[in-house]
């Protein structure tokens, strides 16, 4: 990737322009190890579908996947809900500030935890009846959502070589054992989801030494909280928007196909876990610059940072659309046998979601930047309704080729209504942060 590194100093260099310092080396050590956490991440996440695939077989495999698919619906509410909102307010605060607003994060998430994995093992008891499975998927879920919490606070918290070090543990932890238990022949989906839960959770207790600076203090607690739900309210709504048009899709496919094209599908999609590698470096990188920048110089700090955001994304999204295009069936075939290089077309089809979804991206930074989150839950439901209401007849009239050109077609169009909102917000007159209102 030749081009990264000089759009990231791209990046660095339009953080100074709006914060109005110099970016030591410090300052750009923390986008590198950024990207490098993510390449770890996204090589590793490679490489335990691809063990589970192989040790599994497409049934089994499958059901990993639809379980795994519920573990993601709590991830996006986990995002809109507590995520977003601290990694865009905690940067921006004071020193004073920081330390009881992340203490009440904590508490927020410790929550969450708690409802989130319940509700996991207790809808997938239902659903399948096997409950084996069912708690395994639960304490999976809480144990993830904990990890990925953790790495997160730790980035907005300005720590990410201790991020590497919690994902390495991490990931390492979880192919080690799901290697062992496939050699035995005794990987099961129940027992994956218990391999990456003891993981995960192993990854969150290394965290905790470096929390940071914490202060509990009762009377802020409801001021914080109503910041942080006017800040996430609608990022909720739209992390349930936008798992019904990522999943609900596959789900309604492998009703009306069969549950084995849902681990096809999944298998085809971790090819393009390349791209996901830009996205969740530029998530870890841009929400906390663009809320600083707006904070210290208004809208008009906040525009060079989502300009060079988009075309960062657009050009890489792109530029690798191109590579799978060309490479995917030989990808699929060595990783995961000869029968699957046929779905290669499946890995050109949704690479071509990406440079638009990396435009959207920067969009969504600009409006969580600004709290102004409704703009993208609007968006979202609007291709949500185009995606539910199509995706039934597409698949059943034209398989997965329906699915896919449903699932383009709404991401092109989340882009479009996000430009034309953000179109009217940036051409309004800067001003400091305190004439922002959020809506």
């Amino acid at each position: 990737m030749p081009a990264l590194p000089r759009d990231l100093r791209a990046l660095a260099g339009a953080r100074r322009a709006a914060l109005g310092r110099k970016v030591s080396g410090k300052g750009v050590t923390g986008p590198a190890l950024s990207v490098g956490d993510q390449a770890l991440v996204s090589a590793c996440n490679f490489a335990t579908t691809i063990v589970l695939a192989h040790a599994l077989g497409l049934e089994a495999f499958g059901l990993f996947s639809t379980a795994w698919i519920a573990v993601l619906l709590t991830v996006s509410l986990q995002l809109g809900l507590v995520v977003c909102p601290m990694i865009s307010i905690g940067p921006g605060l004071s020193d004073e500030a920081r330390p009881a607003y992340y203490a009440i994060v904590l508490v927020h998430e410790a929550a969450f935890l708690v409802l989130a994995g319940g509700a996991v093992a207790i809808g997938l008891a239902l659903a399948f009846g096997d409950r084996a499975l069912a708690l395994a998927a639960g304490a999976a879920c809480a144990a993830h959502l904990a990890q990925d919490f953790c790495r997160r606070y730790l980035f907005a918290r300005g720590r990410p070589p201790v991020v590497l070090g919690i994902d390495g543990l991490n990931q390492g932890v979880k192919l080690a054992g799901l290697i062992l238990l496939s050699r035995a022949g005794m990987l099961t989906p129940a027992r994956a989801l218990e391999v990456v839960g003891a993981s995960a959770a192993l990854s969150c207790l290394c965290a905790i030494p470096f929390r940071g600076a914490l202060a509990w203090r009762a009377g802020e607690f409801g001021a914080a909280s109503r910041r942080q739900w006017h800040s996430g309210r609608w990022l909720v709504l739209t992390g349930l928007m936008q798992w019904l048009s990522g999943y609900g899709g596959l789900l309604v496919a492998g009703a009306l196909l069969g549950v084995t094209l849902i681990g096809v599908l999944r298998a085809a999609q971790s090819i393009l876990g390349v791209l996901n590698l830009i996205r969740d470096a530029l998530e870890n990188i841009v929400p906390p610059i663009a809320g600083r920048a707006l904070s210290r110089s208004g809208l008009d700090g906040l525009r060079p940072v989502i300009g060079i955001t988009a075309a960062i994304g657009f050009a890489g999204g792109l530029s690798f659309t191109a590579l799978l295009a060309l490479t995917g069936q030989s990808l699929l075939a060595a990783a995961f046998g000869p029968d699957m290089a046929a779905y290669a077309w499946v890995v050109a089809w949704y690479s071509l979601l990406f440079p638009v979804s990396l435009v959207s991206f920067a969009q969504i930074c600009a409006f969580r930047a600004l709290e102004r989150t409704g703009a993208v839950f609007a968006a979202t439901a609007v291709a949500a309704a185009l995606n539910l209401a199509l995706v039934y007849p597409a698949v059943r009239g034209f398989g997965i080729e329906g699915l896919l050109g449903v699932a383009i077609t709404s991401e092109v169009l989340v882009c479009l209504v996000l430009a034309g909102l953000l179109r009217r917000v940036l051409r309004a007159p800067s001003g400091p942060l305190g004439s922002l209102q959020p809506a």
